[in-house]
């Protein structure tokens, strides 16, 4: 799929329950920087609301969500374009401090088998569309 509709794909939050295991729930326009959206994660059996704000808006290319509680995180999708269709990374960044950066070491390789597998659902979910 071209890197268009691939990106379309990833900014129509209601597409984001068929792609991202760890959402209960999605709400909200990502077409321009400042759009907000409200999402639900559920992790260890709980779940989590936060409000992300668009930060970055680049179509094709870039969509990154900011959030700010409870702690400053980045999520970045990036679409580009290879011959054989659209090559998509997804990058999660945070600024953990006081106790729970303790834990971040620990927490990291969980966000990337996570992230590995919302890629494949992904990829899945397009090529069968």
């Amino acid at each position: 799929m071209h890197a268009d509709g691939v990106f379309g794909f990833i900014c129509d939050t209601k597409n984001d329950r068929l792609w991202r295991s760890h959402l209960v729930s999605s709400r909200g326009t990502a077409i321009a920087v400042g759009d907000r959206i409200i999402q639900t994660y559920m992790a260890e059996g709980k779940s989590k609301t936060l409000e992300l704000s668009v930060a970055e808006f680049d179509p094709p290319h870039r969509l990154t969500y900011a959030v700010d509680t409870p702690v400053r995180a980045r999520l970045s999708f990036q679409c580009r374009p290879e011959a054989t269709g659209t090559r998509v990374s997804i990058a999660l960044s945070a600024a953990v401090s006081g106790p729970a950066a303790l834990f971040a070491g620990r927490i990291q390789p969980e966000i990337d088998t996570l992230i590995k597998g919302d890629l494949h659902s992904l990829r899945e979910h397009l090529e069968t569309r």
